[in-house]
């Protein structure tokens, strides 16, 4: 009977004559079969040929948009024809009123504004006595309106007095914690 050690060597070498003659069974089954190998190359050129097709679609879809294109900023370079005067003034006439520039004004257009420049006034004084202070409501609260400030610059920092009303917390009653 062989001991662990001589057991441990007969495995070595049969193991070592078995694996490459597994390798090569493995080999020759693990290969694919003629069908399956020209399965896959039809499968290659069918791929390549519907490539080859939407390479050539994308190749005139560029070249219509850029002919689009083309033709597009040639009709915005060509100015219309001119139209006549007489033509232009019997158009305007059918239409209506004009204004001072001879353009047709339309029903129902916003009235023209004449803005006219009015020159600067001289006396402030005198425009603000004109005003008329007598219609202006007696609900309205001066808290509640913009006051307009005007700061002196040769005012000293001891003259300016601010508000310092600090009242006590009137909520000093309630516990917070």
């Amino acid at each position: 009977m062989p001991t662990t050690k001589e057991w441990i060597v007969i495995v070595a070498l049969v193991s070592l004559i078995l694996i490459p003659i597994c390798w090569k069974f493995w080999k020759g089954w693990d290969r694919p079969s003629l069908a399956s190998l020209l399965e896959m190359k039809r499968r290659i050129r069918e791929r390549d040929i519907r490539e080859a097709f939407i390479e050539e679609d994308a190749k005139v879809r560029e070249e219509q948009r850029l002919e689009a294109a083309r033709e597009l900023s040639l009709r915005k370079a060509q100015a219309p024809p001119p139209v006549e005067k007489a033509v232009l003034s019997s158009a305007f006439g059918n239409l209506g009123v004009t204004d001072s520039t001879g353009t047709a004004v339309l029903e129902g257009s916003a009235p023209q504004v004449s803005q006219s420049i009015e020159p600067p006034v001289e006396d402030v004084g005198s425009l603000v006595d004109s005003l008329e202070i007598e219609d202006i409501a007696e609900d309205v609260i001066p808290e509640a309106v913009p006051v307009a400030v005007q700061l002196r610059g040769d005012a000293g920092a001891d003259e300016i007095k601010w508000d310092a009303n600090q009242e006590k917390d009137d909520w000093s009653d309630i516990e917070w914690s």
